[in-house]
């Protein structure tokens, strides 16, 4: 599983709300840091700055303000964390669906998607999963399946206003693997449709 389910940790530095693990704080670190080089970032606000840097980021940010203005609205940065073992089971099912909307041209946190997934073909976690995403049993126990928090998420996309055609965002991950991999997979095996918005992405990796 990728890294850049950290990138949700971001979200905890802006609002200060404990709603992202803490053990998830390296890898936020390693997804924003990642970010710089790849050009994605512009700016940022003093009171994110301020955080960030207090967090760990440090001089790092300084380079921000030199980026060009950016083609996208809105950066959706997306992570998933899914089912595993080892040896792997098949098939893998997303268990934490995480997006975070970042304005393009500010670069301030703007709203925040997060929802736990059922898993329903191999509904007991591992304790080699557990160990890995830091996510419980309980976690995931009651939660909507996949169906239902693919149907959330188009609301929250809706209500964000992300569906508006003179709206252009982009979904950021760090891989390939999260939208070309697993949701397409899980959702041929379900027999589920791939919303068009999730066809598109940017690879931080390249």
């Amino acid at each position: 599983v990728s890294d850049a389910s950290g990138c949700s940790m971001i979200a905890l530095l802006h609002t200060g709300a404990a709603k992202f693990p803490q053990n998830l704080l390296p890898r936020a670190r390693q997804a924003v840091c990642s970010l710089l080089p790849a050009g994605v970032l512009k700016g940022y606000g003093s009171i994110v700055s301020r955080k960030l840097a207090s967090h760990g980021f440090g001089a790092s940010m300084a380079a921000m303000s030199s980026f060009p203005p950016q083609r996208y609205h809105y950066f959706l940065v997306l992570d998933f964390e899914a089912t595993c073992d080892k040896p792997q089971i098949h098939p893998q099912e997303i268990i934490e669906f995480p997006i975070l909307k970042l304005n393009g041209r500010t670069m301030e946190i703007e709203s925040t998607f997060h929802m736990y997934v059922q898993p329903v073909v191999h509904p007991q976690l591992t304790p080699f999963c557990t160990e890995l995403t830091g996510i419980i049993q309980g976690m995931v126990d009651g939660q909507p399946n996949l169906q239902q928090v693919l149907e959330r998420v188009d609301e929250w996309m809706a209500k964000e206003g992300l569906l508006d055609p003179s709206v252009k965002s982009i979904f950021v991950t760090c891989g390939d693997w999260d939208l070309k991999v697993m949701l397409p997979g899980q959702c041929q095996y379900l027999g589920l449709p791939v919303a068009d918005y999730f066809k598109q992405w940017i690879n931080l990796k390249k």
